[in-house]
């Protein structure tokens, strides 16, 4: 016993110590009832009469770790003697109830790090098992990412897994509730318009910072900027997701690992260190690109016979046929808009190329056919 504090459970202490033949169920339940709500009364009463927070911290916990000891002590006796009585059985059942209470009513001061006892383990290896099935059925159908459903659900997996050897404790346990009652309200049958950002929300929002999930952005990140064009798309890509996770909400006093900087922290420093990457470089192609051949091509423009309708199909049949293999329309026609002028318009707008390569007139066609096939008659002749 810690000597400053104020020990209350001597009495359920000296029950859990009894020997087995002595106990009698009827004669013992009303006994560890009114045993129960006397110490809740106790813990409530003293709690509104101390002055020094962390005397009261440390009264607190005291308890939670008796309560703990006292549980793993009625669980073994319990197994010990199935089928005697259930006196035992029935007093694990009030230190259960007991440490319960401590932590809803106290959960300021109550000790997350401490072992979780088996008994509460076994409720908690139970939810978690149950809602695995379900939340993957869930996610599966709302076409979640696998890769991204097995990340969110390692959380109870290992939790499923646990035990008092291990060292499971109520943060664990914690997290895993916190994660299932987030999936509970994101599976619960509302509208989810981008289920895979939902479950990058909750993460951050969690802050489920293990070394997977980095993982998982970093690869996650590279497959966006792997579909950029241009180093200046991927410059913008990287801000936009700097931006988002900056902003990104998180749980105050919540973390998968306390140890390790938030999922939050992590991320934009990668970015960040992406984004300057990104940035250098362009920084580096601009300064290359300087005279003397930018002097020599100085107001050149490339003159097409064509209408601006023709170019503007042209183009479009020449990118659907992936005869030219940029995927971005906008930058294709900006480069158009730039370099490009027709032999009836000294200056094309975006505007008109951007409406007339994407409703194309059946005269425009034509014509543009009638250009392919003299191509054609060229190439034969020649």
């Amino acid at each position: 016993m810690h000597p400053t504090v104020k020990y209350e459970l001597q009495e359920l202490e000296r029950l859990t110590s009894a020997d087995v033949d002595e106990w009698n169920d009827a004669d013992i339940t009303p006994i560890v009832k009114r045993e129960v709500e006397r110490i809740k009364a106790t813990l409530i009463y003293e709690v509104f009469h101390f002055e020094d927070e962390r005397h009261l911290e440390r009264y607190i916990q005291y308890h939670q770790q008796s309560l703990i000891r006292l549980i793993d002590r009625a669980i073994a006796q319990t197994e010990t003697t199935a089928g005697k009585n259930t006196a035992k059985a029935t007093l694990h059942n009030a230190l259960d109830e007991l440490l319960s209470f401590v932590e809803r009513h106290f959960t300021k001061y109550f000790d997350q790090d401490a072992k979780a006892p088996e008994g509460y383990l076994k409720l908690a290896r139970k939810e978690a098992s149950a809602n695995i099935k379900n939340f993957r059925k869930a996610l599966e159908a709302m076409n979640a990412e696998s890769s991204l459903i097995e990340l969110i659900l390692r959380v109870l997996t290992k939790i499923e897994s646990s035990n008092v050897e291990k060292g499971t404790t109520y943060r664990k346990v914690m997290y895993a509730k916190a994660i299932q009652k987030e999936l509970h309200q994101m599976t619960d049958g509302r509208d989810v318009k981008d289920v895979n950002e939902e479950l990058r929300q909750l993460m951050y929002y969690l802050n489920y910072n293990s070394i997977k999930v980095v993982t998982y952005h970093a690869h996650y990140i590279s497959s966006l900027l792997d579909k950029k064009e241009t180093r200046v798309d991927k410059i913008e890509t990287l801000s936009l997701l700097l931006k988002n996770i900056s902003q990104a909400q998180v749980k105050p006093g919540i973390g998968y690992n306390l140890h390790a900087p938030s999922l939050k922290n992590q991320l934009s420093e990668y970015i960040s260190v992406e984004l300057e990457y990104h940035e250098r470089l362009q920084k580096l192609s601009n300064r290359s690109s300087g005279p003397p051949e930018d002097d020599l091509l100085m107001g050149f423009k490339l003159k097409f016979e064509a209408s601006v309708s023709q170019l503007a199909y042209l183009i479009k049949v020449l990118m659907e046929t992936k005869i030219i293999i940029n995927n971005n329309v906008t930058h294709v026609i900006n480069f158009l808009v730039r370099f490009v002028i027709t032999r009836k318009s000294e200056a094309i707008s975006y505007g008109s190329l951007r409406s007339k390569f994407y409703h194309v007139e059946a005269g425009t066609k034509q014509s543009v056919r009638s250009m392919l096939q003299s191509m054609i008659r060229y190439i034969d002749q020649n």
